[in-house]
This record gives structure tokens, C-alpha cells and sequence, in this order.
């Protein structure tokens, strides 16, 4: 079982899905033009990227299937995980600095950030980003530690602007700010997926998110960090420690965000760096913005917290799934066991309350296999009139990067691709029942391909 970025990298490449690159490669766009190429299908290691010192690996986690493997589920029980860990989060153990590989080494000398393989990743981004790190914060209320992922823009050798969405960090940032003080952050790159995942918990101030991380998967090992009062990893490739600097904003963005569009540009808190750290021979790590890893690392917490909403309001759902069509995001279809009347409506009603990134729900029953784009489209081109099933909801909130919002604010649409339960025969998926399935294997086995 994978416990760090480099563990789980093994196992990518004994499955054959880590490609290597030894040529030299453009940061500017060209190493996102091959993860663009490769998403979905594998990870990719850059050996050399131009100017940096470091390698550099994308597409981490490719696929639903392999969160079923970083988390030892099914994919189609990758949410229900999620949702376990955030029920019943388990402490992690701490160690010396003298235990901790990431602590190996001090990154010395004038370059810091021009040492790294930054990414230009799109035609009209501000400058280099920094996509992957997570940013570890001490919560002073309770201090738990809290984890985000925030697009990052590199200013020189030690200071990058973070865009702030709302949230939890953002919250801490601005009491830490109204009171005059700095905030220590420790930026933690190339770590184990899970980390990722647990990085997007909900914003609950009661929530260690390295403890969700813990209960996952494998242990996660923590230590302090040496010049800012934050944990970090032990096994992570790479932790900078910095501080946001109270007071101050420089211009950030623009930047292609989810919805593969651009999010607009502005004054942003400014992160200056104190030290870096890493691993005996490290591995950077970028996530492809727009791409399916970063579109599973928002949206897998999504599912878990929409599952546990659906669940909370008395409905017996079957399986749940924001689809890639969306990012993971903007979308979702819940497929619901013998819905009573009013179901549909509640489970749309709750979706669009429980993730305000949500604008298009479709519900369908237990005999559609939601992780089939073509059954979607099928009961709702075959269960649906317009007239009669579906319902609008206007001027809701909405996603702040969804370029069709205006101010935050959209327009929610429900499907209800559910059947009467008295008119099922009339809506009953035509089957073929071969006379012998054991024949019919023999026969697909015969033709190869068709297996």
C-alpha cells in the first residue's frame, strides 16, 4: 500500500501508467500541453524541465480508479470513504525532525522558487504558478490544522500571491489580519493523494484535515515545522515556510481555472518565503488545472458531503457521482431506490444547498449506472417531458468561476428522470438473456477484442 507521492508513484509505474519524459521541456505551456494529452489515461515524470533543478510529475491520480486504489475502495466507493473519514478522523502520530525525510535537506543560496519546475500552464495565465502545494495553516481556534489548495502566481525568488476564495483559510487570514499579525503557512508539495483529497474537506473549524488524511489511508507521520509554527508531512517531497504578510496585496490572475475557462485577475495577500526544505533526491509536483486530477481533488470531497446531506434528509440513495462533464463541480446525478413522491425534489433542493457549486442536478432511479454518461443522457431522453419534470430555481447562489454567473449568482436546474412506480413495466430496459453465459464467454474470449 502507497503511503507518500513517491510510494504511490511505484505503484503507477507497475501498472505501466507512468510515462517518462527524458528530453528536456519548456515550462511555458509545453509540459502542460503533454499532461493535457496524457489526462485521464496516465501520470507523466519530466526528467528535465528547462531552468529548474528538480524533476517534475503530473496526472498523479488519472482516474476513479486509482482513488479506488489510493484509498483500497471501489471507485464507485470513493465518496462513502470519504464521508467515513470525515465522521471519525484519526489523530496522527508525530516525529523528531531527525525522523522526518523531508526535513533532509535546506535549500540554499540566492534561488528558491527559480530553483523549482513552475509551470506556465495556460496562454493567458499571469506568470509561473505553483498548483500543488498545500497550504498548512494552525487554526488558533482549537489549532487543528488546516490544508488548502490555492493558485499560487511566483514573484521573484521568495514571494507568490495567493488567491483566497472563501473558506477557512481565508477566515483565518482575515482575523489574523484585522489583529495586525502575520500568518505562518508552510507549503507542503508531493504528497500522497489522500492528502490531497483531505486538503478539500469542509470548512469546519472543528476538523483537523490531517487527521481526515490519516484516516484514509496509510499513517500519515507529521513533524513540525522548523521555522513556522505549522505540521507538515514527514514524507512529503518539498515543505517552504513563509508567512502572509498583513496588509499587503499585489496583482495576481488571471489564471484557467475548473470550468476551463479563466478566472479573472486582482490584488491578492502576498506569501513571502523564509526557508525550504526537501527530500533526498525530491520529485516536484504539479496538478494539470482544468484536468482530471484537479477536478477529482474537489470533487470527491463534494460527493462525500452531498452523499451525508442526501442521507441526513431521509433519502435512500444508491449512488451519487459529479461528473467530469461538469469538473466535478457544476453538476450532479443521484440515482435513488424506490423514490417516493417528492424525492426527486428534495434530493435536487438538498444538492443545490449542500455545494452552492452545484447548477444542474439529474435524478434517475437504481437501474441507471450513473458512471455511464450514455445511461444519463438515456433516462432523460426516454423519462423526462419538459413540461412536467423539471423544475428552476432562479438567482441562487452559485460558483464565482463559472463564467454564465453574474456576481455569484445562477440559475439551478433539476431533472427528474425518476418512474412512476406504478408505470415501471412501460419504462423497463429491454434486455438480451444469451441461453448459455458461459458460452458467451467462450465465444468473446474467441473474438479478443470484445471481452
Amino acid at each position: 500500500m502507497s503511503s507518500d507521492l513517491r510510494s504511490w508513484l511505484t505503484v503507477l509505474d507497475g501498472r505501466g501508467e507512468l510515462a517518462r519524459l527524458s528530453s528536456p521541456i519548456d515550462p511555458d505551456q509545453d509540459v502542460a500541453a503533454v499532461l493535457t494529452r496524457a489526462d485521464g489515461r496516465r501520470a507523466v515524470h519530466f526528467d528535465h524541465v528547462v531552468g529548474a533543478e528538480f524533476p517534475l510529475v503530473g496526472n498523479t491520480v488519472p482516474s476513479r480508479t486509482h482513488l479506488g486504489l489510493v484509498l483500497g475502495c471501489e471507485p464507485a466507493g470513493v465518496a462513502d470513504r470519504f464521508a467515513a473519514a470525515l465522521d471519525a478522523p484519526v489523530r496522527c502520530p508525530e516525529v523528531a525532525a531527525a525522523g522526518a525525510p523531508v526535513l533532509a535537506n535546506r535549500m540554499h543560496g540566492d534561488r528558491m522558487l527559480s530553483a523549482l519546475p513552475l509551470t506556465r500552464q495556460h496562454s493567458e495565465d499571469g506568470g509561473r504558478y505553483l498548483t500543488s502545494a498545500l497550504l498548512a495553516v494552525r487554526d488558533p481556534a482549537g489549532g487543528r490544522m488546516n490544508l488548502s489548495i490555492n493558485r499560487l502566481l511566483a514573484a521573484g525568488e521568495r514571494e507568490l500571491r495567493a488567491l483566497l476564495l472563501p473558506g477557512r483559510l481565508r477566515r483565518i487570514f482575515a482575523e489574523a489580519e484585522a489583529a495586525g499579525r502575520d500568518l505562518d503557512v508552510a507549503l507542503v508539495i508531493g504528497v500522497h493523494p489522500a492528502l490531497v483529497l483531505a486538503s478539500q474537506s469542509p470548512a469546519d473549524r472543528e476538523l483537523d484535515d490531517y487527521a481526515v488524511a490519516n484516516a484514509l489511508a496509510a499513517p500519515v507521520d507529521l513533524v513540525a515545522a522548523p521555522t513556522v509554527d505549522a505540521l507538515v508531512p514527514a514524507r512529503a517531497e518539498f515543505v517552504l515556510e513563509g508567512r502572509f504578510r498583513a496588509g499587503r496585496r499585489e496583482a495576481e490572475g488571471p489564471f484557467g481555472e475548473y470550468p476551463r475557462t479563466y478566472g479573472p485577475g486582482g490584488p491578492a495577500p502576498v506569501i513571502e518565503l523564509l526557508e525550504g526544505w526537501h527530500r533526498d533526491a525530491p520529485v516536484f509536483q504539479t496538478i494539470l488545472s482544468g484536468g482530471r486530477e484537479h477536478f477529482y481533488a474537489g470533487g470527491i470531497p463534494r460527493e462525500a458531503a452531498c452523499l451525508r446531506a442526501l442521507r441526513r434528509a431521509g433519502l435512500d440513495v444508491a449512488a451519487l457521482r459529479l461528473p467530469e462533464s461538469g469538473s466535478c463541480r457544476l453538476t450532479a446525478v443521484v440515482a435513488l431506490r424506490d423514490p417516493a413522491p417528492g424525492a426527486p425534489t428534495t434530493a435536487m433542493m438538498t444538492l443545490f444547498l449542500t455545494a452552492s457549486t452545484i447548477k444542474q442536478v439529474t435524478v434517475v432511479d437504481d437501474d441507471v449506472d450513473i458512471a455511464d454518461d450514455e445511461q444519463v443522457a438515456w433516462a432523460v431522453a426516454t423519462r423526462t417531458q419538459p413540461d412536467r419534470d423539471l423544475l428552476v430555481v432562479p438567482n441562487a447562489k452559485g460558483s464565482s468561476l463559472d463564467p454564465s454567473a453574474e456576481h455569484g449568482l445562477t440559475a439551478k436546474l433539476g431533472l427528474d428522470a425518476t418512474v412512476p412506480a406504478a408505470d415501471r413495466d412501460r419504462y423497463r430496459q429491454m434486455e438480451v438473456l444469451p441461453a448459455d453465459p458461459s458460452a458467451l464467454e467462450r465465444h468473446l474470449a474467441e473474438l479478443g477484442d470484445l471481452r
